[in-house]
């Protein structure tokens, strides 16, 4: 499941826990926090853990993919594909342009004025430029 790992930063940060210390914690092991807070996925006992060790609902764990994509409209990004698209086809693992049409589940971005249709399930991470 895909989480939303910039809360999960936040309440880390907040209670000015390590990565280990979160490990601790919530009963997961060190590894696994990492993998969360790198690839932003993990599985539904990983989130129920840390729900339970941050006082809160699984639910506001969840990546929430339409309302934060939608703010990417317009802006230019630099996209991380989660599959190794470059293995498959002409893309790379990293995209970077501009966000120009959003049509669940696919993304559009103009990269070097060449349109890229991107299927948002394959993208591992979308950070602002």
């Amino acid at each position: 499941m895909k989480v939303n790992v910039g809360l999960v930063l936040k309440m880390r940060k907040d209670r000015a826990w390590s990565q280990d210390e979160l490990a601790i914690a919530s009963g997961l092991n060190l590894r696994t926090i990492q993998r969360i807070e790198k690839e932003a996925t993990a599985s539904l006992q990983s989130i129920k853990a840390l729900a339970s060790t941050f006082d809160m609902n699984i639910r506001d764990l969840e990546y929430e993919d339409a309302e934060m994509i939608n703010e990417l409209l317009d802006k230019d990004v630099l996209i991380v594909m989660g599959l190794g698209a470059g293995k498959f086809n002409e893309l790379s693992d990293d995209i970077k342009g501009k966000v120009v049409e959003i049509d669940s589940p696919w993304i559009k971005v103009l990269q070097k004025n060449k349109p890229l249709y991107l299927n948002i399930n394959h993208i591992k991470r979308i950070v602002p430029q």
